[in-house]
């Protein structure tokens, strides 16, 4: 073995009973396997080459505190409330006073004194430490002691808490490192995603354009200026470790997002844009690329389907309060440790694993929405839902938590889940665990639902092929499917409770309506003329035409469908209203006629030239007028 860091290797090799010197040493082993060897060499370099970390690069933070008068009752709820099993308690000053655990609170609720302040129960000997106390030693009086959480101290103020959690990740850090390998067959190349502890610096400037790597890290070196911590979170993260197209950037700060976006505004000299109710921001900087910054936040549910109270927090618990493990991934842009993952819920090993699973047990009940989020992932990547995820959705299922849900928010998770690429695998999978009922109670899956959700793909993916820089609503046109499956009761049912805009409903019932009768005379068996068809659908939306295409049983409709698209709607006149004037017609009523006529015998390939035109209109001016 060699060294070329300042590690005594020789030492090493003489532990294993061989020999060499400081750089260079060698040793055989015999009677140990090569993990058991391994795993020797990892006590042996953390025993006695362990970094010097301090208690400020472990410690979380911010920290929720209650006060001196705080009630038990009251310290009781807010431990559910924030999912925590300590609190740190301050005087008035906001100086550091005690502790208070869930295990004295419950005590002191079954003895009915609720009342009592925790002032009356607090543990004051707890042991503290400074931000620049060794981790080591902080480590040794957390075992020594059994003490759960130790506070973090700077002029009689908590800037942190170490915690059983921050303690054992930190301990095991080599453990935790070694994620889940395979054999690697010749040739193959290696595509795992890595451990909890990796740094993505190299991703960040292979898979993101220059300018916003250079944008991260100016936002890292304003940071360290400003002396907070700040990441970039969610999607993007779980994107960039697939390997997946996406610069929507979010990032959170734990401090002030609001001021830390307006100074970063000031530097790249961009606009910024600030809800001040959710303590978020966005950067609009001057080439359109938009940058949404917020504050590391808790959250918790006053009850089942609410809105969630957002509080200012750590970004332990703002990743804690989003909706999958492989959406609560962070990466640090901090001078010191750019690149580095965040992965506090075992977010790298489910992307590893292709699993979709929620952070705890109550997060369909807090929040159904998020059944539908997870089906989307679910079918998006090609991914599983967990044994537990699959589990909690039947029981939020059985709950009828979803018709609690506001229209709107329904509404809103539906739009994305049909907007995805392939949306009727996602659509199977809500029938599958009885959610289209929650659509409408007469929603279900059948035959002939699936063929007409199979026609609907093949519509839209022609019409994306042909017309790639047309935006069209595609979540409108399945549900345009959607009504189909129900009566006339159950359309009208469905309009009510979702709040669809004026335009958006119009449509639903224009397809409605209108789509039987336009389909029959589409296929009559007189073909139309070009013209005829292109009065029948001009003015129609998209949405309504490929819901046309996908409904119709025979060619004869798709292929008019597909001529209008492509050709009759594009089909425009040489002649114009001063064309006919030059002629020496009276401007009029009749110019429109006149135009009208035109464009049919043009729609219908009776003339094809300017000339042609022209002694058409010559033609139709002239003709003898008939008499009654």
């Amino acid at each position: 073995m060699k060294s070329r860091l300042p590690i005594d290797v020789g030492w090493i090799a003489r532990e294993f009973r061989g020999g060499g010197h400081a750089v260079a040493a060698a040793a055989t082993v015999k009677g140990q396997t090569l993990s058991e060897v391994k795993e020797k060499i990892v006590q042996l370099l953390t025993t006695h080459y362990r970094p010097t970390l301090l208690a400020q690069d472990v410690m979380t933070r911010p920290v929720k505190a209650i006060e001196l008068d705080t009630t038990v009752a009251e310290a009781g709820q807010r431990m559910t409330t924030y999912g925590l099993n300590v609190f740190p308690i301050l005087d008035e000053k906001d100086h550091y006073r005690g502790i208070v655990s869930r295990e004295s609170i419950q005590k002191a609720l079954f003895h009915r004194l609720g009342k009592m302040a925790v002032r009356d129960i607090m543990q004051t000997d707890a042991h503290t430490a400074q931000p620049e106390t060794s981790f080591h030693d902080v480590e040794m009086v957390m075992i020594e002691r059994n003490q759960r959480c130790v506070p973090i101290l700077k002029d009689r103020k908590v800037v942190g808490v170490i915690t059983r959690t921050d303690l054992l990740r930190t301990l095991h850090d080599d453990v935790l490192k070694t994620a889940r390998t395979r054999t690697i067959r010749p040739g193959e190349v290696e595509a795992g995603i890595g451990g909890p502890h990796r740094n993505v610096k190299g991703l960040l400037r292979s898979r993101l354009p220059h300018r916003l790597v250079t944008l991260l890290e100016e936002a890292g070196q304003l940071a360290d200026r400003c002396e907070v911590s700040i990441f970039v979170v969610g999607g993007c993260v779980r994107d960039l470790l697939l390997g997946i197209h996406n610069l929507d950037l979010d990032l959170v700060v734990e401090g002030d997002g609001i001021a830390f976006a307006r100074k970063l505004g000031d530097i790249l000299q961009a606009r910024v844009k600030v809800h001040e109710r959710f303590g978020t921001a966005m950067v609009l900087l001057p080439d359109g690329f938009k940058l949404d910054v917020a504050t590391a936040r808790t959250e918790y549910y006053e009850y089942p389907t609410a809105l969630p109270t957002v509080e200012h927090s750590s970004i332990k618990k703002d990743l804690y309060r989003r909706d999958f493990t492989i959406n609560a991934l962070a990466v640090r842009l901090n001078g010191k440790g750019f690149g580095d993952v965040l992965d506090f819920y075992g977010g790298q090993r489910d992307l590893n694993d292709k699993v979709i699973r929620v952070l705890h047990g109550l997060s369909f009940v807090e929040d159904p929405t998020r059944v539908f989020r997870a089906i989307r992932f679910e079918t998006r990547f090609g991914f599983r839902l967990g044994k537990d995820t699959t589990a909690l959705i039947a029981g939020a299922v059985k709950m009828n938590l979803f018709h609690r849900l506001s229209g709107h928010r329904l509404l809103e998770e539906l739009k994305l889940l049909c907007s995805e690429r392939e949306p009727r695998q996602a659509i199977k999978r809500l029938a599958d665990m009885g959610l289209l009922r929650f659509i409408h109670p007469k929603l279900s899956w059948s035959d002939r639902l699936e063929k007409l959700l199979s026609a609907i793909d093949e519509a839209i993916d022609w019409y994306r092929l042909l017309y790639l820089d047309r935006k069209m609503r595609v979540w409108l046109v399945y549900m345009m499917g959607f009504l189909e499956m129900l009566p006339e009761s159950g359309v009208k049912d469905v309009l009510k409770r979702f709040p669809f805009s004026e335009q958006e409903a119009t449509r639903l019932k224009m397809a409605r309506v209108g789509c039987h009768n336009a389909i029959r005379r589409l296929g009559s068996k007189r073909p139309l003329k070009p013209a005829e068809v292109y009065h029948l659908l001009s003015g129609l939306p998209d949405e309504t035409l490929l819901i046309f295409m996908a409904k119709s049983k025979g060619d004869t409709v798709k292929r008019q469908v597909s001529a209008f698209l492509t050709t009759y709607q594009h089909v425009k006149l040489n002649l114009t209203g001063s064309d006919l004037a030059a002629m020496g017609l009276k401007p009029g009523p009749q110019f429109k006629q006149i135009l009208a006529q035109l464009l049919d015998a043009r729609l219908n390939g009776d003339v094809r030239t300017d000339t042609e035109e022209r002694q058409f209109v010559q033609q139709l001016v002239h003709a003898p007028k008939r008499t009654a």
